[in-house]
């Protein structure tokens, strides 16, 4: 309300006053004053219509005052300063597009044209690149990391640092231990057009997710930890690798195949958890499951975890339970299968494993471990396709992306021989 322009807040506080003389809708005495709703209604209505206004009044001057290639202020900006909506922020912007006095560039965004231009209707512009950029000065990009050393977090970002370079972007990143000093470090840096943000399990402030939209005009997230939120998300649910990795044990002759995962309640990981149970509860008759979840995450130490609780178990009872596993998680491969073997497992032969994860990880995989998952590839040209999409498209609906699932087939899984699975079939 302080920032509309100047002379608003006065016309719609004389509006308010006449409220009681002659309020919005029908006509009523001056002693019978409406009720404060209806008061309030109206005040939302001629506000809506003073701001719509000013943002209209406000480009005019702008367009008139700016020279060819002048960007114009971001969208998000408008509407703080003017108390206006997306929409109506956009309703201005397609109105000076119909007058000619704006053009858009696919992956640049939207420039003045300049009122020179304006006493030539018929001159011809350039046609929009296809790129990010098409100038020395493309948009600049931001890549903000939490510091985890986690190597498919450290792959994604390389990877989708090049693509953008190579596209003609302005890229800088970042990565950051504490999300309080990584908000108050982002108040001192200019604008961005566009960031991506990479949590690696871990939690995406609120304070600082708002500071990154008032920062920056496109954010996309590394991952599906902020689905159906402004932002665009781009990520794997692990609930379709998972019933893959089950139905390729089934087809072994395996019946009795546990599941390893996190307890922490990530979107992606509890959609896995909940295909396990949809498929334990379905063929309770001929598939015994064993559900394993542990309260750490990759980089805490999660693979030891595991080996730890196949361990118990085998002091416990002398064999496992199950004859396969399905574990998500694992980020070193090698040094998986030594552990286990230092345990007296030999997979294939005591255990069959696939895991879930990035089939293009070398060190995920050994080239030993069957593994289902998405590629890191995949997450960067997805990512990458998000953020054109986003800067051609600023007022498309937000929304989440799923990658392709991929296998990579490995020598972790072995057939059931036929006698053992009949036992385990009783």
């Amino acid at each position: 309300m302080q920032e509309l322009a100047s002379g608003s807040a006065d016309r719609a506080l004389i509006s308010q006053r006449r409220f009681f003389t002659k309020p919005c809708g029908r006509r009523t005495r001056a002693s019978a004053p409406p009720s404060r709703n209806n008061v309030y209604l109206c005040c939302i209505v001629l506000l809506m219509r003073s701001s719509s206004a000013d943002i209209d009044r406000y480009l005019d001057t702008l367009a008139r005052q700016a020279r060819p290639g002048d960007r114009l202020p971001p969208i998000r900006e408008l509407m703080k300063r003017f108390g206006a909506s997306q929409v109506a922020v956009q309703r201005s912007f397609a109105q000076l597009k119909d007058r000619g006095l704006i053009k858009s560039e696919v992956g640049r965004g939207t420039f003045f044209i300049g009122a020179d231009t304006l006493e030539a209707p018929g001159r011809e512009h350039p046609a929009p690149s296809s790129t990010i950029a098409d100038n020395e000065s493309g948009p600049s990009v931001l890549l903000l990391r939490r510091s985890i050393s986690v190597a498919r977090g450290r792959l994604l970002m390389e990877g989708l640092q090049k693509a953008l370079v190579a596209d003609g972007a302005r890229v800088l990143e970042l990565s950051y231990t504490d999300p309080v000093h990584a908000r108050d470090v982002l108040k001192s840096l200019p604008r961005f057009d566009a960031c991506v943000v990479q949590s690696t399990y871990r939690t995406i402030p609120i304070e600082l997710l708002a500071e990154l939209r008032d920062k920056c005009d496109v954010v996309a997230v590394d991952g599906l930890a902020l689905a159906g939120s402004d932002v665009e998300s781009v990520g794997i649910e692990w609930g379709e690798p998972l019933d893959a990795a089950m139905r390729r044990l089934h087809g072994q002759g395996h019946r009795r195949i546990a599941f390893a995962t996190t307890a922490h309640p990530f979107l992606s990981t509890q959609l896995a958890l909940r295909r396990y149970r949809s498929l334990a509860l379905a063929a309770a008759e001929t598939l015994d499951c064993t559900e394993i979840t542990l309260p750490l995450l990759p980089d805490e130490g999660f693979a030891d975890a595991l080996v730890d609780h196949l361990q118990g178990l085998l002091r416990s009872a002398g064999s496992l339970p199950f004859s396969a596993l399905v574990a998500w998680g694992i980020e070193d491969g090698a040094a998986f299968r030594a552990a286990l073997a230092g345990i007296g497992l030999e997979v294939p032969d005591m255990l069959s494993i696939v895991l879930l994860g990035r089939p293009d990880i070398a060190s995920e995989h050994a080239d030993f471990f069957e593994i289902v998952g998405s590629h890191v590839a995949d997450q960067v040209e997805t990512l990458h396709r998000v953020i054109r999409m986003r800067m051609r498209s600023p007022g498309a609906p937000y929304g989440a992306t799923l990658t392709q699932v991929r296998s990579r087939p490995g020598r972790s899984l072995a057939a059931l021989p036929a006698a053992k699975a009949r036992r385990s079939q009783r």
